[in-house]
């Protein structure tokens, strides 16, 4: 008898702890697939190096085939819509659980299902970029998308982290003051800025509008705002503009926590794009370092995003404070 009433009050932290240990799987979960988004981002960028967009002339088959005879180029965008496609049904099985979880943390569906429109809306985009024979909307549009979606998949996988953890919820630190959170707002949509910029520069094959650096053409720092050369230039401002409001960031989070961690982090990454930028165009824009660029540039985002979501995420003081 006594035995069936300890059991009877054991049943809810056993359920608890069922629920903290199921959230932690799919934390794991949500983790690994935004490593696989950054993985497939940065595939894009070597599908677009290699001029392979293409490759594959319609959608959603390959020739009018489900597997279609291959090249290099017709392989390289091939694997990109075979990798797409396991990313999504993953999700599909990751957010089902999710959405099922007992003791869900609060917020995890409504990251679920903007996660899943933001996929729902980048598959739609995927078609209309080889619809619409790699237009430059369509492609910049694919890559904010992308890079929105994988961001959905890591503050959904911190979530749930989170919530597996409950009782220690102040150990990520005080939140940022006002200055910066501002500083951090700032840097976020200054990156938002340069990732759409460096979509149009890519569409747009303007990477060697300016074969110079720190200079542009013949010496001239700014010859021109137009056109190619305008839209290069409005990316090297752009990026010197984030390096400096990511400095500035780091320095105002500083003792701050993951916010903290987060912004140092991006900054370090910030100042990275900033010299594999430079490199690229001395270089002439070879694959490898065009495929680091845009590796460098998803990690950014991530980093920047989850330092922003420090930012409004209230967390309870430690206890006896």
């Amino acid at each position: 008898m006594l035995r069936e009433e300890s059991a009877d009050r054991d049943a809810p932290a056993r359920a608890a702890e069922a629920a903290a240990n199921c959230a932690q799987r799919l934390a794991a979960g949500f983790a690994a697939l935004t490593f696989a988004t950054l993985c497939l981002i940065v595939l894009g960028a070597l599908v677009r190096a290699h001029d392979a967009g293409l490759a594959c002339p319609d959608w959603p088959l390959c020739f009018g085939e489900l597997v279609p005879s291959f090249d290099l180029r017709v392989a390289f965008e091939f694997s990109h819509r075979v990798a797409a496609g396991s990313i999504a049904l993953c999700f599909a099985w990751l957010a089902s659980r999710a959405l099922r979880l007992e003791r869900a943390p609060r917020g995890l569906s409504r990251q679920v299902w903007i996660a899943t429109a933001l996929l729902a809306v980048q598959v739609l985009l995927g078609a209309l970029t080889v619809w619409h024979l790699l237009a430059a909307w369509t492609v910049t549009s694919h890559l904010l998308t992308g890079n929105a979606f994988a961001v959905a998949l890591a503050w959904t996988a911190a979530t749930l982290r989170e919530g597996a953890h409950a009782p220690q919820p102040a150990r990520a630190g005080p939140r940022p003051a006002g200055l910066a959170r501002g500083a951090i707002g700032v840097a976020a949509a200054l990156l938002v800025l340069q990732i759409a910029l460096g979509g149009l520069v890519s569409s747009r094959y303007a990477g060697m509008a300016c074969p110079e650096w720190p200079t542009c053409n013949g010496g001239l720092w700014f010859p021109t705002w137009r056109g190619e050369v305008g839209l290069h230039l409005m990316h090297r401002s752009n990026g010197y503009a984030l390096l400096l409001a990511l400095g500035a960031a780091a320095w105002l989070a500083r003792g701050c926590g993951a916010a903290g961690r987060l912004t140092r982090i991006a900054a370090l990454l910030c100042l990275s794009q900033v010299a594999v930028g430079i490199t690229n165009v001395w270089l002439g824009i070879p694959v490898e370092v065009t495929a680091l660029h845009s590796a460098l540039a998803a990690a950014l985002a991530l980093s920047v995003s989850l330092a922003l979501r420090e930012t409004l995420v209230s967390r309870p003081a430690p206890p006896g404070r």
